[in-house]
């Protein structure tokens, strides 16, 4: 069964200070029109964008570095991936998403005529999207409870090749939450998360994969420096 939630963006823990600490400006105070800028910004997304998520939760097991679904799906997470999840015996399968409305809102932004407004509309996509990966592991454990989950993991991060996106559509029936995908397995809308979580017993909650990964340039890592 596909657990499907639209979210009230206006419920997100959104803030200025996350956006101005994920710009980088740390201790540094911003200028008061820039801050005036995001604040504006971000209650617009607030009012206008509708972001939703969806799970699904499929019995299975690691076998070595793949997860092996009882329906017979598979997917090769990989080493890292695959010592993360030891321990799993069901996995949900998620999609999140900012949604179509903040893609459009994204892209009335041309860096040509005002690249601050680009970044900070950037800057607000990721966190509302994460914000939404959040709320759906909420509902998750919900669903879930007395059991465990991991962190949730995407495709093209630790090994795990982006390519099994299609795979991991195809499971949630092609579009989950309206997410497209390109030829190359890039998601429509931009701002959107996908991926598995596993759930178990005896599964590690706390364990994250930065501490095995070596991607330097992954946003994940510099967001928990």
């Amino acid at each position: 069964m596909i657990h499907s939630y639209a979210i009230d963006a206006s419920s997100l823990p959104l803030t200025p200070e996350n956006v101005l600490h994920e710009m980088g400006y740390g201790k540094v105070e911003p200028k008061a029109e820039v801050a005036t800028l995001i604040a504006s910004m971000l209650e617009e997304v607030k009012a206008l964008a509708a972001p939703s998520c969806t799970f699904l939760v499929e019995k299975g097991k690691m076998c070595n570095d793949t997860v092996v679904l009882n329906n017979g799906a598979q997917f090769g997470v990989g080493k890292i991936l695959g010592s993360l999840l030891t321990g799993s015996e069901s996995f949900a399968l998620f999609t999140a998403t900012a949604g179509e409305d903040f893609q459009q809102f994204q892209k009335s932004f041309s860096p040509q005529d005002d690249i601050l407004c680009c970044f900070i509309a950037d800057v607000i996509g990721t966190l509302l999207v994460e914000a939404v990966g959040d709320r759906m592991e909420f509902f998750l454990k919900q669903q879930i409870h007395p059991l465990k989950h991991t962190h949730r993991f995407s495709p093209g991060y630790c090994g795990w090749p982006l390519t099994e996106q299609k795979n991991l559509f195809a499971q949630m029936g092609g579009n989950p939450c309206g997410i497209r995908l390109s030829d190359v397995c890039l998601m429509t809308p931009e701002k959107s998360i996908s991926g598995l979580i596993g759930i178990g017993p005896q599964v590690n909650e706390k364990v994250y994969g930065c501490r095995y990964c070596n991607l330097e340039t992954c946003y994940k890592r510099k967001k928990r420096k």
